[in-house]
């Protein structure tokens, strides 16, 4: 492929990147959150014995900002970091409390069903066609 037809491809992949991560964006602030804030509560929602460093691996957010979006978290009553992890007890497991698990589950559940919606649309075969296009294109980024 030529260049000008490269810088075209890469250019427009870009737009969708900021007009997706806008969407985001758009949704975490009508929530009350920082789009950073977020990423950090969907991925404590979504998993299990998560800790800051799976956190910071996960969304590539720097610690400083993941610690500090813990500590409000955990200062609001929505998080605590009491159970320690078996393997290290360094890494506190980042758990829900009852209060953060409705919390969660309201703002994470009607982002999830935006996402099956548009996915849904696309019907089942363009989505499988989607996630492996998209595969491939991050695998490539990763080895260049």
């Amino acid at each position: 492929m030529d260049k000008l037809k490269l810088k075209e491809h890469s250019e427009k992949l870009l737009e969708f990147h900021r007009d997706i991560s806008g969407f985001y964006n758009e949704y975490a602030k009508s929530v009350g959150l920082t789009y950073a804030s977020l990423e950090v509560l969907g991925i404590i929602w979504e998993e299990n014995n998560c800790t800051q460093k799976t956190i910071t691996q996960k969304t590539c957010l720097p610690k400083q900002t993941v610690n500090a979006i813990i500590k409000i978290f955990n200062n609001n009553g929505i998080i605590e970091r009491l159970v320690e992890s078996s393997s290290d007890k360094r890494n506190k497991i980042i758990v829900l409390t009852e209060k953060g698990k409705k919390y969660a589950d309201d703002i994470m559940s009607k982002v999830r069903e935006v996402e099956y919606k548009a996915l849904d649309s696309l019907g089942e075969k363009k989505c499988e066609e989607l996630v492996k296009i998209v595969a491939l294109y991050r695998d490539s980024l990763r080895r260049d």
